[in-house]
């Protein structure tokens, strides 16, 4: 429990660092040299490098918006409505540390985070619709989570480029309009295919802010 508590507490400290530099690979040795933690102690405690603080941050998102949801009479909504409203809560928290997050999305638009990347985006979309009261089983479980993925790609895109959340919003209410309402999407391969981003493509559009 102790050495968790240390985890967090760097994860805490290492946040304003990388709102500043993003996720170098001198990021642990750097961070040791301006803090009171020694860079061997840093590579033991984060055996996997930044991506274990860069879980963790994510972590933290999700367990926070679980946490905030139960704020919000979500079984006064139609479905499509609490995947809005949890949506919009993961952005009004995020919005906190909106450097910091940025910073964490662009790294993890680049090519080689793909795998990472799409794991925690498939266990963001998890939670939302779980949140949401989905106890779908079949193909239509997986489609669903793939769909909203794409949504909340495009999204946090328009969210890292822009201070207005009331924008980010908008955004947010084409992409679900374009899907109409989510469970009862017809042609799911179809759907699939037009609203999935391809990781090369987002990362082809936004190579211009991380150069």
């Amino acid at each position: 429990m102790k050495i968790e508590k240390i985890r967090k507490e760097i994860l805490k400290e290492i946040k304003s660092y990388v709102a500043e530099i993003g996720w170098s690979e001198n990021l642990f040795l750097n961070f040791s040299q301006s803090s009171n933690y020694k860079y061997e102690e840093l590579i033991s405690l984060f055996p996997n490098g930044k991506n274990d603080l860069i879980q963790m941050a994510l972590d933290e998102i999700n367990e926070k918006m679980t946490r905030r949801s139960k704020k919000i009479n979500l079984n006064s909504l139609k479905v499509h409505e609490r995947i809005r409203e949890l949506i919009i809560l993961r952005l009004k928290i995020m919005h906190i540390e909106k450097n910091f997050i940025s910073k964490t999305f662009l790294h993890l638009l680049l090519p080689f985070n793909y795998s990472f990347a799409s794991k925690n985006l498939y266990k963001m979309a998890d939670q939302v619709w779980f949140l949401s009261g989905d106890d779908s089983t079949d193909f239509n479980y997986y489609t669903k989570r793939t769909i909203l993925g794409s949504i909340y790609t495009m999204t946090i895109i328009h969210f890292i480029n822009s201070d207005n959340i009331s924008e980010t919003i908008k955004v947010l209410d084409k992409q679900l309009k374009r899907v109409s309402k989510i469970p009862k999407i017809k042609n799911k391969t179809k759907e699939i295919l037009n609203f999935f981003p391809r990781l090369l493509d987002l990362s082809k559009k936004f190579s211009r802010f991380t150069r």
